[in-house]
């Protein structure tokens, strides 16, 4: 039992990993990140320092490494649209979210249980065979 437990962590971590490199991957031909964050106005240096400092000027899998680790440790950089840290806004908007499941859930429940019941107590009549 303990060896299955195993197998399916590792798979599971497999598994992540490779969505984690898709979507890295897919976002390195969506544009140039530093310019959504200076703007089109921004000088060459202040290009090549923000580049810099977010680590856009290393090797692709060494940008990906950084990712993985960052992750990891709930660190998703900087958000491009609000220009703000993404583990700040996912804590933001997460009182919101966990409302909106707990509402949905309820509602499945109130409605789900009965409308299962109902569906138990007046089964369709099945094929008449031949």
């Amino acid at each position: 039992m303990l060896a299955f437990i195993l197998q399916r962590l590792i798979q599971a971590v497999v598994v992540m990993v490779t969505v984690a490199f898709i979507a890295f991957l897919l976002f390195q031909y969506v544009g140039d990140p530093v310019v959504f964050l200076l703007g089109q106005d921004a000088t060459k240096e202040q290009i090549d320092e923000m580049r810099s400092a977010l680590g856009l000027d290393q090797p692709f899998f060494v940008q990906f490494g950084h990712f993985l680790v960052n992750a990891v440790q709930g660190e998703f950089g900087l958000s491009l649209r609000q220009g703000a840290k993404v583990s700040r806004l996912i804590a933001e908007r997460l009182p919101a979210t966990l409302e909106l499941a707990l509402v949905a859930a309820s509602l499945a429940l109130l409605i789900g249980i009965p409308m299962g019941v109902y569906a138990a107590l007046r089964r369709a009549p099945g094929p008449v065979n031949s």
